[in-house]
C-alpha cells in the first residue's frame, strides 16, 4: 500500500527507477535479516548470506548513483525553475511599468483635456453677432472659429487701447492748458496787487503838491479810488460767525473728542499687586498634618511618644516652610469641621517577634504601618526614644523629594522677586547633588501646568494590520482611574485615532537587525526622530490647552520584534510632548507572517500601564515613595505652590505694564479679574497656612486662570503698540485745514478789537 501510494505521488520518470532499486534494496535487506535468523533450520536456507551481502551493496551503489543523479536533476530543475521565476519576474515589472506608465498618459491627458485656459473666461461677442460680421468663418471648424474670434476681440481690443492713448493725450493736453490759464490768472492778481501798491503812494504825493486844488475834489471822486467802507452791520456779522465757530468747537467738539477719544484706565491696586510679586503679603508654608493611630498604646505614652517624634523631626529639619505635624487620632476627632488635610497615617503596631521596629507604606493608601517591639515603647519620663528615631527618619525619608521640590520651586521664586528668603537658601544646602539633578531633570521633562489638557491615544502601524483595538475599554480600565484622581489638579478630555500605512520619516534611520538575538533595533540617539512628525496625523494642540500625546506603534511583521538597542526597551518619553510605546503583539503564522487585525484589551495592557506612568511624570509627578495616593497629594502641593506663585508673579508683571505704559485702557473686566486674582490668592495662602491643600489648590487655579485672563486683555495688548506720533499723524490732516482759517480769523477779529480799543482811547 505504502509503495503504491509512494507511485501515485511521484510520476517523474527518471524517480521510478529510484523507486524500483530502493524497493529491490528493500526486499534483500528483508532477506538478509531472514537468513541471519538463528532460529531458522539449515535445510530452510536456500542462499548464502554472502551472496545476498554482495548483492545488497551492488544495490546499494547502484541507488547512491540514482541517488546522485536524482540530486543533480533537482538542481538543475531548481535552477531552471529561478530563471524562469526571474523571467516572469521581469516580465511583471515591465507589465508594471507599463501600467504606471499609462496611468500617468491617463491622467495626463485628463489633465490636458480639463486644463482651463484662459481664452475661456474672455468676454468675446456672441458667435451670432461675430458671424454677421465675418460671413467667411461660417464653414470653419470650432478650433478656427474659435481663433478668429479671440483675434477678432484682439483686434477690437487694440482699437479700443488706441482711442484710449489718444483721450488720455487729449486730457493731457487740456490739463496742461487749464494749468497754464490759472497761472496767468495768479500772475495778473499780483500784477494787480503792485499796480495798486504802486499807484497810492503817487496819489498821496499829488495830493499833497496840489493842496487846495485838491482840497476841492468831492468826495464822490474820493470814494471811486478807494474801496466802501466796511458796514457796521457786516463787521458784527463776522464777528458774530467767528465766535459761532469758536463756542460750537470749544463746548461742543471738545467734550465730545475729549469723552470719545479718552482712555478708560480702571482702578487697579497697584501696591497690592507688587506686594504679592514681591512675597510680601504671603509667605508660602507647608503644614503638613501627620495622623497618629496607636490602638497598641496608653493615652499618656501615645503621648510622650508624639512629643518626643515632634521635637526629633523638628530638630532634622531644615527648612522652616515645610514642617510636619503630628497629632493623635482621638484629638483630631474632637477638632472643628474645617482641619486641616491628612497628608499621612502612621498606624503603631506591637508585635512580639521584632528585634527593631520596621514599616511599610501601603501602594493604595497614604498609611504607612509602624511594627515595633513592645520593649521598646517610650517610657512617660524619657526625652528621646529608638522608637521615636525610628518613625522620625521614615518620614524624613517619606517627605525628602517633596521638600527638595518645594525648596526648589520657593528659591526660584524668591530668584525672580531679586528676595530669595534664607530658610530656602538654607534648605538648598541640603539637598544633595543627585537629587537636585534629578528634580532639575524632571522639571524641564514635565509639560507646563494648564487647566485643561488633551490626552491623544493613537495607533499607528506601517501595515493595514492592526486597524483595530479596544480602546474604550483599555482607557476606562486604565487611564480613567488615573485621571478622577487628578480631576484636583486639572481637567482631563480623551481622544483616541488610528493611522494605517504609517511609515518613518525619509531622515530617519532605518532598524538595523540583529543576528545574535534575532531582533530588530532602534538606536537610542534616534529617537528623537521617530515621530514623524510631517505626515503623521499628530495635532499639537486641540483647543486651549496643551495635548499630551501617546504613540502605541506596531512595528511590521517583518520588522518584529522592534526594541531598543541600548537598553531593550520599548517606550520612551518626549519631553514636554508626550510618550511613545512599541508594542510587538504575537505574530499570526500563514503564509507569511502577519500582525493579528485587532489588538485586545489584554494586549494593550502592557502599553496603557506604562502610559499612565509617562502621564505622571509628564505632570511632575514625583519619583518617590511607591504609594500612588501619597505621590498625588504630593503634587497637590507641589502645584498649589507653583499656581500660587505664578499669579502672584503675573500680578505683578501686570502692575508694572499699567505703569510703565500710561497710555494703554484698563478696562473694567481687567480690574474685576485683579479682584477676583487677590481674593482668591489670599484665600490660597490662608488654606495653605492650616493645611488645606486640596482648597488651596482649588483657589490658586482660579486665581491662576483669572490673572492670566487679565494680563492678556485683547483690549489693553492692542493699544500698547499705537503711540503718540500716530495719533498726530491722523490728527494733523484733520484738523489742519479746518484750524487755520479759524485761527487766522480770530486773529483777525482780535487785532480789529484791539485796533478799535486804542483809537478811543488816543
Amino acid at each position: 500500500m505504502a509503495a503504491t501510494a509512494i507511485r501515485d505521488i511521484v510520476s517523474d520518470p527518471s524517480l521510478l527507477p529510484v523507486l524500483s532499486t530502493a524497493a529491490e534494496t528493500r526486499d534483500l535487506c528483508q532477506k538478509l535479516l531472514s537468513l541471519l535468523d538463528p532460529s531458522l533450520a539449515p535445510d530452510q536456507v536456500t542462499e548464502s548470506p554472502q551472496t545476498v551481502q554482495k548483492h545488497l551493496f551492488a544495490l546499494l551503489a547502484q541507488l547512491r548513483g540514482q541517488n546522485r543523479d536524482a540530486i543533480f536533476r533537482v538542481r538543475d530543475t531548481k535552477q531552471g525553475t529561478a530563471e524562469a521565476r526571474q523571467e516572469i519576474d521581469r516580465l511583471h515589472l515591465q507589465l508594471q511599468n507599463l501600467y504606471y506608465e499609462q496611468r500617468h498618459l491617463t491622467g495626463e491627458i485628463a489633465a490636458c483635456e480639463s486644463y482651463d485656459h484662459k481664452y475661456r473666461s474672455l468676454p468675446l461677442i456672441p458667435l451670432e453677432e461675430f458671424l454677421e460680421l465675418h460671413p467667411e468663418h461660417r464653414d470653419s471648424s470650432e478650433h478656427d472659429l474659435m481663433v478668429a474670434r479671440i483675434n477678432h476681440e484682439h483686434a477690437e481690443r487694440e482699437k479700443l487701447e488706441q482711442a484710449r492713448q489718444e483721450l488720455l493725450k487729449r486730457k493731457q493736453a487740456l490739463i496742461t492748458e487749464n494749468n497754464k490759464r490759472k497761472e496767468d490768472l495768479a500772475s495778473l492778481d499780483q500784477d494787480l496787487e503792485k499796480f495798486i501798491d504802486n499807484v497810492l503812494p503817487i496819489m498821496s504825493a499829488k495830493t499833497e503838491d496840489a493842496g487846495s486844488s485838491q482840497t476841492e475834489m468831492t468826495p464822490k471822486a474820493s470814494a471811486s479810488t478807494l474801496p466802501p467802507p466796511e458796514k457796521s452791520s457786516a463787521i458784527q456779522t463776522r464777528s458774530k460767525v467767528v465766535a459761532a465757530f469758536w463756542a460750537v468747537i470749544l463746548f461742543l467738539g471738545l467734550p465730545i473728542w475729549w469723552k470719545t477719544t479718552s482712555i478708560y484706565r480702571a482702578e487697579l491696586p497697584v501696591q497690592e499687586m507688587q506686594d504679592w510679586a514681591g512675597g510680601k503679603s504671603c509667605r508660602p508654608v507647608f503644614p503638613l498634618e501627620i495622623r497618629f493611630e496607636t490602638p497598641s498604646l496608653p493615652e499618656n505614652e501615645a503621648q510622650q511618644l508624639l512629643r518626643t517624634t515632634q521635637h526629633t523631626l523638628d530638630d532634622l529639619n531644615e527648612f522652616s516652610a515645610h514642617h510636619l505635624r503630628l497629632k493623635l487620632a482621638e484629638e483630631e476627632a474632637q477638632l472643628a469641621t474645617e482641619k486641616a488635610d491628612t497628608a499621612l497615617t502612621v498606624r503603631l503596631l506591637a508585635q512580639d517577634d521584632l528585634a527593631s521596629p520596621i514599616s511599610h507604606l501601603h501602594a493604595d493608601t497614604t498609611t504607612i504601618d509602624v511594627f515595633y517591639p513592645p520593649s521598646q515603647s517610650p517610657p512617660p519620663s524619657s526625652s528621646n526614644s529608638p522608637l521615636s528615631s525610628f518613625i522620625a527618619g521614615e518620614l524624613q525619608r517619606l517627605f525628602a523629594e517633596e521638600k527638595a521640590i518645594m525648596a526648589h520651586i520657593l528659591s526660584a521664586a524668591g530668584a525672580n522677586a531679586n528676595a530669595p528668603p534664607p530658610s530656602n537658601s538654607q534648605a538648598q544646602q541640603q539637598i544633595s547633588p543627585q537629587l537636585a539633578e534629578s528634580i532639575t531633570k524632571r522639571l524641564r521633562r514635565s509639560m507646563k501646568y494648564a487647566e485643561t489638557y488633551h490626552l491623544s491615544f493613537s495607533l499607528f502601524t506601517p501595515e493595514s494590520a492592526p486597524s483595530s483595538w479596544d480602546i474604550e475599554s483599555a482607557v476606562h480600565e486604565y487611564i480613567s482611574p488615573l485621571i478622577r484622581e487628578l480631576s484636583p489638579i486639572s481637567n482631563f478630555t480623551v481622544d483616541t485615532q488610528v493611522q494605517l500605512y504609517a511609515t518613518f520619516s525619509p531622515t530617519t534611520p532605518a532598524p538595523s537587525y540583529d543576528e545574535t538575538q534575532n531582533i530588530w533595533t532602534l538606536n537610542e540617539e534616534n529617537l528623537s526622530s521617530f515621530i514623524n512628525a510631517a505626515e503623521w496625523p499628530l495635532s499639537p494642540s486641540i483647543g486651549t490647552g496643551p495635548t499630551i500625546n501617546f504613540i502605541l506603534y506596531v512595528p511590521s511583521a517583518t520588522q518584529s520584534p522592534l526594541l531598543v538597542k541600548e537598553s531593550k526597551a520599548t517606550s520612551w518619553i518626549i519631553p514636554q510632548w508626550g510618550g511613545v510605546f512599541i508594542l510587538n503583539p504575537p505574530l499570526l503564522i500563514n503564509e507569511t507572517p502577519t500582525n493579528p487585525p485587532h489588538l485586545a484589551r489584554e494586549s494593550l495592557q502592557p502599553a496603557f500601564l506604562t502610559f499612565s506612568h509617562q502621564l505622571l511624570n509628564l505632570l511632575g509627578t514625583p519619583s518617590t515613595p511607591t504609594s500612588l495616593p501619597f505621590r498625588l497629594q504630593t503634587l497637590i502641593r507641589i502645584r498649589a505652590a507653583t499656581l500660587l506663585l505664578s499669579a502672584s508673579s503675573t500680578m505683578g508683571s501686570l502692575a508694572r505694564l499699567t505703569e510703565s505704559l500710561p497710555s494703554i485702557p484698563i478696562p473694567a473686566t481687567v480690574a474685576s479679574s485683579v479682584s477676583t486674582t487677590l481674593s482668591h490668592l489670599s484665600s490660597a495662602c490662608s488654606d495653605l497656612q492650616k493645611g488645606r491643600f486640596k482648597a488651596a489648590l482649588a483657589s490658586a487655579r482660579v486665581a491662576e486662570t483669572e490673572a492670566e485672563k487679565s494680563f492678556f486683555e485683547k483690549s489693553m495688548v492692542g493699544q500698547m503698540y499705537f503711540p503718540d506720533e500716530h495719533k498726530v499723524a491722523v490728527y494733523l490732516p484733520l484738523l489742519g485745514p479746518i484750524g487755520v482759517p479759524l485761527v487766522l480769523g480770530l486773529l483777525k477779529e482780535v487785532k480789529r478789537v484791539v485796533t478799535g480799543w486804542k483809537a478811543r482811547r488816543g
